[in-house]
């Protein structure tokens, strides 16, 4: 039997979602009139239940996961990363989350991941990012409010935007407005569900690279605990409403699909030095290329930048 879903912050009432789709392709529309003037530039492997605790916590290096890259012969046109705010990797199971175990049993995961130094949400999605640590981006606090300065220097959107490709960034929290800058041709603050609002970005004509930012977990730890049976239960209802987005990326192909977290958290509390809070996942797969070298690599946030780079480098 499924479990019943927990109704903390994603809007789960069929009609308002039907609105919120809607809007969603006619906000979409009305930005693509305004900032472009033309049209857009025309793995199996076993897979972890989700129980076993992930104790690896030593150095990763860069090179271990942007060192190797391998292509087939029809690079992707259609890229999404999903950032599941306050994702733990044990949270993941054929039953808490069937369509990501789907990914993770065709594709390539590591369980082993790594946030940033404190792991908070701000602070690791501008590592995420940027490329850079907390000291070397300079971004070491977690608060922002529109009309502050935003993120500084190359983002994860440089180079498919150079490549040809049109830019999405779409968030559930206000303060991530602070990684808007003009490499992103569309972005979008959407507190129910932004995951409407990539949907729309890609049902467009051309090449797609897409950030999805999702809440939901960041609210259901602290509530009722991390690996909780709400906090699963929430989980359950993420994977199940980011099963439509995750089928129509792959029934375009040609595509890359990266699912990962932030942060992690015990009991009820994220953002201290237990290892537990800074555990994520990183799951992948792709049509496209060959990712077998990055099975059960370690990660850390700050590797994402420079993977991308890699897997986009002609």
């Amino acid at each position: 039997m499924q479990p019943k879903i927990h109704s903390l912050s994603l809007n789960r009432n069929p009609r308002q979602r039907g609105k919120n789709i809607l809007t969603g392709l006619f906000l979409s529309l009305l930005m693509l009139m305004i900032f472009f003037v033309g049209p857009f530039v025309t793995t199996g492997s076993s897979v972890a239940t989700g129980s076993s605790v992930v104790t690896d916590s030593s150095v990763v290096t860069d090179s271990s996961v942007a060192g190797d890259k391998s292509l087939a012969s029809h690079p992707p046109e259609n890229i999404l990363i999903v950032s599941i705010d306050a994702l733990h990797p044990k949270a993941l199971g054929p039953k808490s989350s069937p369509h990501i175990y789907a990914l993770m049993e065709k594709g390539v995961y590591t369980l082993k991941g790594q946030s940033t130094d404190p792991p908070l949400t701000l602070i690791s999605h501008s590592a995420m990012f940027s490329g850079l640590s907390p000291l070397e981006n300079g971004k070491t606090g977690n608060a922002w409010r529109p009309g502050q300065e935003t993120i500084q220097g190359k983002t994860i959107f440089q180079s498919p935007k150079r490549a040809g490709f049109s830019t999405g960034y779409f968030y559930s929290k206000e303060k991530l407005g602070f990684l808007i800058n003009e490499d992103i041709d569309i972005h979008g603050l959407s507190k129910d569900f932004a995951g409407d609002r990539a949907a729309a970005f890609f049902q467009f004509p051309g090449k797609h690279f897409c950030f999805l930012h999702i809440s939901g977990l960041d609210q259901a730890g602290p509530a009722e605990g991390w690996l909780s049976p709400g906090y699963l239960e929430e989980l359950f209802f993420i994977d199940d409403a980011l099963k439509p987005l995750i089928a129509l990326i792959q029934k375009k192909t040609k595509y890359l699909i990266i699912i990962t977290s932030d942060h992690g958290g015990h009991g009820k509390i994220h953002g201290s030095e237990h290892p537990e809070d800074s555990q994520i996942p990183l799951v992948m797969i792709s049509d496209s290329y060959d990712l077998t070298a990055y099975q059960d690599r370690p990660y850390k946030v700050s590797q994402l930048k420079p993977l991308l780079d890699t897997l986009l480098m002609e």
